[in-house]
């Protein structure tokens, strides 16, 4: 009878390690089906970016032979004064291409000064109030100087 109850306890031992050793293990196999399946969606979209750039250096490859085939040609040929010319346009477009830029970026300091401003304009309703300061406008005459 002893041996019995003995026997028992150590089949619930040892199917007690057991189970905890299976939810482990199967907790470990959903944990690592998740990250399998996430790495292939990853995967498939690496692979679709890849074809996507493949295909583009094609193009870019039939673009540059192109290209080489135009610059080819067109030293074989003999250079005329319009050619010449067109030289020299490059240099006045090379010009306006500096002007622009700098515009361009004075405009946008501009557009940040005045947004500046407009941000800091609070509203006032009531200028006859006990907190109304009249000498506060005199303060916002630096701020002129953007309107003009």
């Amino acid at each position: 009878m002893s041996s019995i109850n003995s026997s028992t306890s150590f089949n619930n031992e040892n199917y007690s390690s057991l189970l905890q050793a299976f939810l482990a293990t199967h907790e470990e196999a959903n944990r690592l089906a998740l990250s399998n399946n996430r790495l292939k969606g990853l995967k498939n979209w690496l692979e679709g970016r890849v074809k996507e750039l493949e295909d583009e250096l094609f193009k870019m490859k039939t673009y540059f032979d192109n290209l080489e085939m135009i610059y080819k040609s067109a030293a074989s040929r003999d250079f005329d004064s319009s050619k010449l010319a067109n030289c020299a346009d490059c240099i006045v477009l090379e010009k306006k291409v500096n002007y622009l830029i700098k515009y361009a970026s004075r405009l946008s300091m501009g557009t940040a000064n005045l947004n500046a401003i407009l941000g800091s304009q609070n509203c006032v309703f009531g200028k006859a109030c006990i907190g109304y300061q009249c000498g506060f406008q005199g303060k916002l005459n630096k701020f002129r100087s953007f309107f003009k």
